[in-house]
């Protein structure tokens, strides 16, 4: 007999890979927005299963944005349908918006209100229980407690973004759709942000979508990676798989004797090399490294080091928009 315990948990990513239903919190199909003769999302589809955090990647004015707006409903799209915890959102706007929420690095508080009113005045709309303990501690986990009385006008951009983020989690939402959300903050303040995003996420199965220019960022918190370019979607798969594709590999060698040698073997073999004062770095695929090493071994080429790099989710983001 086969018990409860025995089963392995399935997570949502696996489930994506493995063609299992999971239950989709959010589906987007053939989403479209036109603004006169530019289409800034040109129909697109995907969906989001219960508990995951998927990335929507891609340059400026790729479309992300304008993304996220048509599905929390500040923009109506010009073609498509948005459909969040299984209900069309045109039709059942009220009912989706109180299990969902939103931020933005971007969007600004009201200049006369302090940050306390603000995120008061949310708690009231998403009807939240003991508010004043919910605000307390959403201001401790994002460390702007001292903020609390300050006006939105004296706010700097990081902290503005630290605000915004408590509100994004202030009704405990289902779904949370954040638009680069650490942009401007510290290293440390972003890091405690995405491991309270990861924590919600384990605790709640909280569905999260995130654009971001933080690639180390996406390829940590994300289950899978959307990739647009130009409003079109050009891949879905996990950054992992993502960064995969490349097929390039760096090498960086700490020179001993024979930079030159290299350099000059690199540019005979249509290699691309970077050279600093006492180092290279070599771009190659990864099964020519050792037949690469062994060749300057014969051409007397030492080395007191040497580190190879594996490709990034970066590197593939770069070649891609590279080759757009």
């Amino acid at each position: 007999m086969i018990s409860l315990s025995s089963i392995c948990y399935v997570n949502p990513v696996q489930s994506y890979l493995l063609g299992v239903n999971m239950e989709d919190i959010l589906v987007v199909d053939h989403l479209t927005k036109q603004f006169g003769d530019f289409t800034a999302v040109d129909g697109i589809s995907f969906r989001v299963a219960k508990g995951e955090i998927v990335g929507l990647l891609g340059p400026n004015g790729a479309g992300k944005t304008t993304t996220i707006s048509m599905i929390m409903g500040f923009t109506l799209p010009t073609a498509g349908r948005v459909e969040v915890f299984g209900k069309e959102f045109a039709t059942n706007r009220q009912e989706i918006l109180a299990r969902t929420n939103y931020a933005s690095a971007y969007t600004k508080i009201p200049y006369r209100l302090t940050v306390w009113q603000y995120l008061f005045m949310f708690s009231l709309l998403y009807d939240v229980a003991k508010p004043k303990d919910k605000i307390r501690s959403l201001l401790k986990t994002f460390q702007i407690e001292e903020h609390a009385g300050t006006i939105g006008e004296d706010l700097s951009s990081g902290n503005t973004a630290r605000v915004n983020l408590c509100k994004a989690f202030i009704n405990n939402p289902e779904l949370i759709l954040l638009d680069e959300p650490t942009s401007s903050m510290d290293p440390d303040i972003a890091d405690q942000v995405r491991t309270h995003i990861a924590q919600a996420q384990r605790k709640f199965q909280t569905t999260v979508l995130i654009t971001s220019h933080n690639m180390a960022e996406i390829e940590e918190l994300c289950d899978r990676v959307i990739f647009v370019n130009h409003g079109k979607i050009i891949a879905v798969d996990t950054p992992e798989a993502l960064a995969k594709r490349m097929d390039i590999t760096k090498v960086k060698l700490l020179m001993k004797d024979g930079q030159k040698r290299t350099i000059a073997y690199c540019q005979k073999h249509n290699l691309l090399i970077e050279a600093q004062e006492r180092s290279v770095t070599i771009s190659i695929k990864e099964e020519a490294i050792a037949e690469f090493l062994s060749d300057l071994a014969k051409l007397g080429v030492e080395y007191a080091s040497i580190s190879i790099q594996s490709p990034t989710l970066e590197d593939y983001f770069i070649g891609e928009v590279r080759h757009a």
